[in-house]
Order: structure tokens, then C-alpha cells, then sequence
């Protein structure tokens, strides 16, 4: 337990408790603390009639949600209605006066977890594949019908008590929600923007606010929204590295419903390492994890394939503010701090310039 801060550590009995409330015929055997964000995550090692049975618990290390109750939902319904592999939620604990509630239990996928910087260093025919892949689920991600507004995707149900989730679309939502597209973006920004202002590049702030808001404001057609991932990074994936396979697909409390084209453009620019391209060695690999992320969701999905194949700047803009609110937690080698700032906002600046003289109205 001393790997984890005294807020976030679960007593054995704690986790115990839970388990054999989700199914008594497990037997804990051991529990293993993991670090990942901000949740209390532990690895758990069970027996049943069928042997040992490795699984994962996440709960909140506060009593706030942290997502954790929507996270589950989603899970599931990805699990019964697309190739996503995601982890199969076994049991759900909404609220308790004891036990470590939102919690649940879900069941342990294979691969490899790998630093979000990493991806910078993937063999290119390596990149190619995870991105094609990435581009497949996305195609299924954005095909299943659960959302009808946009917003943050929640949870439409009552609490679990140990059980398992529903897995139907209807069993997710996006709450009183009642915005339009550029509204919720415009919402959206404005927080990530707030941000910005007291992040190592806010003398690019006004700039962007100007280029954004005018771009938000031209956006003019109606959109349709679907479930996006919106938390992309090589840190939320378990891979099989060497092959460029996708084994998981984790960390679910962030999704929204978006355009689809939000969602991929994210994706693309997140994927391509272009975040630190002003690293030596280090290029910047957009053209590449686009192609393949379009053709991966072509593959899937030709018929809706419209709504992604046209670049959109000012989403993958948004990917980038994104990206420079976050810097303080990548892993930079020292001394190269600058070069990897110049080169991140000189992007941002590149955008600016190529598409003044067109504001975006594209999906």
C-alpha cells in the first residue's frame, strides 16, 4: 500500500468486501496498488472453481465520482455492442457508507502499458498500424446509438449495488444538456482557455481566443452528435507494442458526444507525436496517423466516413491547447523545454495563418 498516497489506499478488507459482494464465489488473494491518474486503482489477483482470475478495481480516492459510475456504463455498453476491447465490468458500487464507493470491478486485458511520449518513438509501420486500428474502433465508437445532444456523457439509471451495468445505448445520456454544437464547443474552450492563460504559453492566449472564437462562429451547419473518446494518448492503451496492436482501450470517464470529426481529429493529432516533433529525432507524423486512421475507419464504417475525411483545424487547434495545458507532466528530456515550446506554438501559429483567409465550416 505504500505506493499509493494515504487518500487514495483501499484496506484489504475494503476490497475484499467488494469483491465477494459482486461475486462470492471469488476469493481475493492478493491486491496490488497501481498508479494511474487520479482514481485508486488496484490489480487483484482471485480464484473461482475456474482458477486464478487476474482482474482491476477502480474506485475513488475521495468519495467524489471522478466519472468513475459513467466510466462503467460505457464500458459495457462498448463491450456488448462493438469489437472495442474494452474490460468487461463485472459489478458496480454507486454509493456505500463503508466501502471506497464509486467503485467497480472489471476484469484484466493483456499488452502493454507504455508512456504517452512514447508514441513519438514507434517504428513508422508500427505507428501505421496502431493508427488504422485507432481508426477502426473510432468508426464503431461513433456508429453506436446512445446520445441524441452534446455534452458529457452520463449514466441514465439507477444505483448499482454490486451488480452489473445495463449495456444498452438507452442506459447513457447526456443529462439536461440542451446545447448546440458551437455552444457546448464554445463552453468547452472557454474552460480549457481559462487554463491556458496560466499555462508556460499564455502569450499565445489572446491570439488563440480571437482564432477560435472566429472559427466557432462560422460554424454553420447542423452536426450530429456521437460518443467520442476525447481522452486519446498512448497512456490509455494497453498494446501489443512490437505489432502496433491494440489489446485495451481504457479510461472511459472523459467521453463526450461530440461531432465525429472532433473526436478524430484529436485522435490523429494526439497519435502523431507532433507535440514533441521540436525534440532532435522526432518528427512530426500527422500525414501518416491520418491516412491510416482514415482508412482504418473507412474499413469500418464507409458509410459515415464523410463526416471525418476532411481535416477540421480548429479541432485538432483544440487537441493542441490541450496539449500545452498538460505540458508540465510530459516527460521532456532537460534542456529541451524551449525547443519543444517554439515548435508547439510556431504549429498553433502555422494554423492561424493558412486558414485566415477561410474560416472553418466543416463538420
Amino acid at each position: 500500500m505504500d505506493d499509493v498516497p494515504e487518500a487514495r489506499a483501499l484496506s484489504a478488507s475494503a476490497v475484499e468486501k467488494f469483491v465477494e459482494m459482486v461475486d462470492p464465489t471469488l476469493e481475493l488473494r492478493d491486491a496490488t496498488p497501481v498508479e494511474r491518474g487520479f482514481c485508486s486503482v488496484y490489480r487483484l489477483e482471485a480464484v473461482d472453481d475456474g482458477g486464478s482470475r487476474p482482474l482491476y478495481l477502480k474506485a475513488s480516492p475521495d468519495g467524489k465520482t471522478w466519472g468513475i459510475p459513467d466510466e462503467a456504463r460505457i464500458q459495457a455498453v462498448l463491450d456488448a455492442h462493438t469489437s472495442i476491447p474494452v474490460p468487461e465490468v463485472l459489478g458496480v458500487l454507486d454509493d456505500h457508507e463503508t466501502l471506497p464507493a464509486p467503485c467497480y470491478l472489471m476484469e484484466a486485458l493483456p499488452g502493454e502499458a507504455l508512456p504517452y511520449e512514447d508514441v513519438c518513438h514507434l517504428e513508422d509501420d508500427t505507428l501505421s498500424r496502431l493508427a488504422r486500428e485507432t481508426g477502426e474502433y473510432l468508426a464503431e465508437l461513433h456508429a453506436v446509438p446512445a446520445v441524441e445532444r452534446f455534452g458529457h456523457v452520463r449514466r441514465d439509471g439507477p444505483d448499482l449495488v454490486g451488480g452489473r451495468p445495463e449495456c444498452e445505448p438507452s442506459a447513457l445520456t447526456v443529462g439536461d444538456l440542451r446545447a448546440t454544437w458551437p455552444e457546448f464547443l464554445q463552453s468547452y474552450v472557454d474552460r480549457e482557455l481559462e487554463r491556458h492563460a496560466d499555462s508556460r504559453f499564455s502569450p499565445l492566449t489572446p491570439d488563440l481566443r480571437r482564432w477560435i472564437e472566429a472559427r466557432i462562429d462560422a460554424l454553420e451547419r447542423p452536426f450530429d452528435p456521437v460518443l467520442g473518446r476525447n481522452d486519446h494518448g498512448l497512456h490509455n492503451l494497453l498494446v501489443e507494442s512490437e505489432a502496433g496492436e491494440i489489446t485495451a482501450m481504457l479510461d472511459w470517464g472523459y467521453t463526450l458526444a461530440v461531432p465525429a470529426a472532433f473526436d478524430f481529429e484529436f485522435a490523429a493529432y494526439l497519435y502523431s507525436g507532433a507535440f514533441l516533433a521540436g525534440l532532435s529525432g522526432v518528427s512530426d507524423r500527422r500525414p501518416l496517423v491520418r491516412e491510416a486512421m482514415l482508412s482504418g475507419y473507412r474499413t469500418a464504417r464507409p458509410d459515415r466516413a464523410d463526416a471525418v475525411s476532411t481535416p477540421e483545424p480548429l479541432y485538432e487547434l483544440v487537441a493542441m491547447v490541450r496539449i500545452m495545458n498538460d505540458f508540465e507532466h510530459l516527460e521532456v528530456p532537460d534542456g529541451s523545454e524551449r525547443a519543444v515550446m517554439d515548435r508547439i506554438e510556431a504549429d498553433a501559429r502555422a494554423i492561424f495563418e493558412s486558414q485566415n483567409r477561410a474560416p472553418s465550416r466543416a463538420e
